[in-house]
């Protein structure tokens, strides 16, 4: 509207009885408006803020509010501008992926509320706000579909009320405190790099979408570099890969277990177990298995063809009503399949469990109740947890070995590093990048330990002896080999 902007005040007013009895009116181009404030001098600032607005030339007006449009875009809250990001792209985004951007905003909007004192006055415990978030406000139609709890319906009103402007972003020293908050878990401690990655990655998201909606005017995050950590939180703890003593144990103690469901459960979950354990599969490659999948001779090694997953996700985010997504390999596309070829001992194990147990209605392996459903996750974490308990002494079950199914599959990657196969063939195998491969199974690299030992042994028994002398020394440029000399790693 720039400069053909007509603007006009009446003189403010006082209407008695009124919570807020000073009243602006004002006209934009033939359109009234007007707003109640508690002072005069209230009302004045108001009009002198419309007044110096108006003399900008280019300033786009809102017909709804006779305001400039800015001022409600400053105005616009985080709560109602991640909700929206929550919902863009859900229909094409796996279930996982779903959950983790409720996860991350969820997060991300608990550093983002109102700490005045009107806000802390009646807002709600820090649990329901969660839940209010991760369950219901950034799962889109949920709110419209089911009826809303009393103590989430408050959380709900609450957030839409006291979340702080998205413009305050802007400000370089709110950015850093959000930066400092999304590095840190619930009880304050550190977070790992893959926590605070993906949350910052959410921020970011959140804060383009803002750009494009004109909120800000730019992205400011890629200029503050993240902190850079020394150690991969991504590299494996030697201490919680179990031996193979250690995995024969638990696997025979789910033969064994007490108790109605762990007797049914116990002895067909062994061999879901060992799939993990001989082939490395991960727990939803697992529950995909089916009988068609698997080559079993009677002798020698088989092999497995997997061709899917089956991550037990929850319902809220599959879109089906189920627990389980069925999608395809990690990381690949949907027709992608793995082959791993699997020793004899899981040949054995996979045609007794067949012949013992059967399969599913679709040929899956692995089933759990009358009705033959796909294991949930609570499940096979609960067997494992009695077997464990079953299979060790006190000091080994309160050690952080094998506290997991999926450090099988750990085990097994540093099983095949340790005995010297080639990473490119072990990485084939896992379903990993050989650059993932080398990032978290670092402790297993082949390195020729022995050898290298061997050699400072050598060097410290020698100096020992004091038999280095000068003349043993090579010179300082080493002899001329047509070699280019190459520095010692420190």
């Amino acid at each position: 509207m720039g400069n053909t902007l007509d603007i006009q005040f009446w003189k403010i007013r006082k209407r008695e009885g009124r919570r807020k009895p000073w009243e602006l009116r004002w006209v934009v181009n033939e359109r009234e408006h007007s707003r109640s404030f508690l002072t005069k001098a209230l009302a004045q600032g108001h009009q002198g803020k419309l007044t110096a607005a108006a003399r900008v030339i280019g300033e786009e007006w809102d017909p709804a509010t006779g305001e400039p449009v800015s001022w409600g875009r400053a105005q616009a809250l985080w709560f109602d501008h991640v909700v929206e990001l929550a919902a863009r792209g859900w229909d094409e985004a796996s279930a996982n992926t779903r959950r983790g951007i409720a996860r991350d905003l969820t997060d991300i909007t608990m550093l983002m509320l109102e700490t005045s004192l009107k806000a802390r006055r009646n807002r709600p415990c820090d649990k329901d706000l969660r839940a209010a978030l991760m369950n219901w406000a950034f799962v889109p139609g949920r709110i419209e579909r089911e009826a809303v709890p009393d103590s989430i319906g408050a959380a709900l009103a609450w957030l839409k009320a006291f979340t702080r402007p998205v413009s305050c972003l802007a400000d370089d020293q709110t950015l850093r405190a959000v930066l400092d908050g999304i590095a840190r878990l619930q009880n304050g401690t550190p977070a790992s790099a893959a926590v605070v990655r993906h949350r910052r990655a959410a921020l970011h998201r959140a804060v383009e979408l803002a750009v494009s909606k004109k909120l800000v005017h730019t992205n400011p995050l890629p200029a503050i570099k993240s902190k850079k950590r020394q150690i991969s939180d991504d590299e494996i703890s030697p201490v919680i890969i179990p031996s193979g003593d250690q995995v024969t144990r638990l696997l025979d103690a789910c033969l064994s277990l007490k108790g109605p469901l762990a007797r049914l459960r116990g002895p067909r979950l062994r061999a879901f177990f060992a799939v993990m354990y001989y082939a490395g599969c991960r727990p939803a490659e697992v529950i995909a298995l089916r009988e068609m999948d698997c080559h079993l001779p009677k002798t020698g090694w088989g092999r497995l063809t997997l061709c899917g997953s089956s991550p037990d996700v929850g319902q809220l985010w599959t879109g089906t009503g189920e627990s389980h997504e069925q999608r395809g390999l990690k990381h690949r596309g949907r027709k992608a399949v793995r082959i791993v070829p699997i020793p004899p001992a899981l040949v054995a194990i996979l045609r007794e469990h067949i012949t013992t147990h059967g399969t599913a209605d679709d040929g899956r392996l692995f089933w759990d109740g009358e009705d033959r459903a796909r294991i949930d996750k609570g499940v096979y974490n609960a067997i494992w947890r009695q077997a464990r308990k079953a299979a060790f002494p006190a000091a080994e079950f309160a050690s952080q070995v094998a506290r997991r199914p999926y450090d099988l599959r750990h085990t097994n990657a540093t099983m095949q590093l340790s005995a010297g196969v080639n990473p490119l063939e072990v990485a084939k195998r896992m379903g990993h990048t050989v650059k993932v491969l080398f990032a978290v199974y670092a402790h297993w690299i082949e390195s020729d330990e022995d050898a290298v030992n061997a050699k400072i042994e050598a060097a410290f028994d020698a100096a020992a002896l004091g038999s280095v002398t000068s003349e043993d020394k090579p010179a300082k440029n080493g002899p001329h080999t047509g070699q280019i000399p190459v520095k010692a790693a420190a």
